[in-house]
């Protein structure tokens, strides 16, 4: 699937395709805020590496790349958060160094691969495969008309794909730019309000995230929206009332979304809401209940080749033997998942997985494995953004044994 590197010369060849499509971006931004590069290097000269005009527009045209100073310094200048810039660095970087060879397959071949990726948590090679394709078809850029139903689609997967990797600004700031785009559908707009108002729930902006799903749920009673698409918005809104603190709530609305998908015959998103549900059920003191069900899901997912959904949920089933202090079956719920996860690079489950195992350590009095676990909690605590409890408690943590 991958093309050989075939030396030096071709790596730095997708090197500059990453610094020219992030570069693309810089002067994007830089010309939408009207502003010339004399005006950048003037309005630098505070900051603690000036920002020369010939040195961005070297940036620009993806003959040179930037420091983090500068980009702070420019972060400032165009008003955007230095870690949506960040981001969007990286995911420039990793687009140029992950082409890959599509052969002579169709479009439609390649999305139905991209999905088949993500369901199997190969995340990293399904947005690889889906920026090829982007690439391939000559695709100009997010904001632009879009052209026909696969190059809709094929956005969505993108974003979706961005969500799914942390990408969670970048997916925000893309999903944004789409909705510019003109001509866009009822059921399009909708589309990326949802996957707006995912990015939201996940980079903890819920009253964000209601707002989109609100015109979601307005939306889809006003155009005749149904289905699916209903039931991906009942899900959703339950992830966050969860986040918000109101499981109750989350409960509904989880069992609301795996009725419809289970009417619809969608059994992969049917068996993620289940996983959520248990969630859920724990949160709520519904501890034996939350038991039944994640053991449910977990048989369900046994003789298949979900890998995702099956390390998420042994971590859901660390987490709920915990709470019910039965130490040796989390632990050992919780190293099953790490041993998927870890080779999937699903990280916000690596950590919470060592997170429980870090406090099983804490709890044996195995001072080996507490520094073990702490030693990668802290490598992950600045890399993932979730709604989750137990990355509060560890940075928590972290301030009070740092200070």
């Amino acid at each position: 699937m991958f093309r050989e590197s075939g030396g030096v010369a071709l790596e730095q060849s997708e090197q500059e395709r990453g610094s020219q499509a992030f570069g693309s971006y810089l002067r994007k931004l830089r010309e939408g805020r009207r502003l010339s590069l004399d005006a950048v290097e003037e309005m630098s000269s505070g900051f603690p590496e000036k920002v020369t005009k010939s040195h961005l527009s070297r940036i620009e045209h993806g003959l040179a790349q930037p420091s983090f100073a500068r980009l702070m310094a420019m972060s400032h200048i165009y008003g955007v958060p230095i870690a949506a810039m960040a981001e969007r660095y990286e995911v420039a970087l990793r687009r140029g160094m992950t082409a890959l060879d599509l052969g002579e397959r169709s479009d439609v071949e390649i999305l139905e691969e991209i999905d088949r990726l993500r369901r199997a948590g190969e995340i990293n090679e399904a947005l690889s495969m889906a920026w090829s394709l982007f690439d391939r078809r000559g695709e100009s850029g997010f904001s632009t008309p879009i052209q026909d139903s696969t190059s809709f689609e094929l956005r969505g997967r993108i974003i979706y794909s961005l969500i799914l990797a942390g990408k969670l600004e970048s997916a925000k700031t893309l999903a944004e730019e789409v909705l510019s785009a003109r001509d866009l559908s009822e059921p399009q707009r909708l589309l990326l309000l949802e996957l707006l108002a995912n990015a939201s729930y996940q980079l903890r902006r819920f009253p964000m995230a209601m707002l989109a799903i609100d015109e979601c749920r307005k939306g889809a009673r006003a155009s005749g929206v149904r289905t699916r698409f209903a039931a991906d918005i009942d899900a959703l809104a339950a992830l966050v009332e969860r986040a918000m603190g109101r499981p109750a709530v989350a409960i509904t609305l989880h069992e609301s979304a795996i009725e419809q998908y289970t009417a619809l015959g969608i059994t992969y998103e049917a068996t993620s809401s289940s996983i959520n549900l248990a969630q859920a059920l724990s949160d709520s003191g519904a501890n034996a209940q939350a038991r039944d069900t994640i053991v449910r899901v977990i048989e369900s997912l046994e003789s298949g080749s979900l890998s995702r959904l099956r390390a998420i949920a042994y971590a859901v089933r660390a987490k709920i033997e915990f709470r019910d202090e039965k130490i040796e079956s989390a632990e050992k719920w919780a190293t099953k998942s790490n041993l998927i996860a870890r080779q999937i690079e699903v990280l916000p489950v690596v950590f919470r997985n060592c997170f429980y195992l870090w406090k099983i350590a804490l709890a044996k009095g195995d001072a080996a494995a507490v520094r073990l676990n702490e030693r990668t909690l802290r490598s992950l605590v600045g890399r993932i953004e979730s709604d989750d409890p137990e990355l509060d408690e560890f940075r928590d943590f972290m301030t009070r044994a740092d200070s």
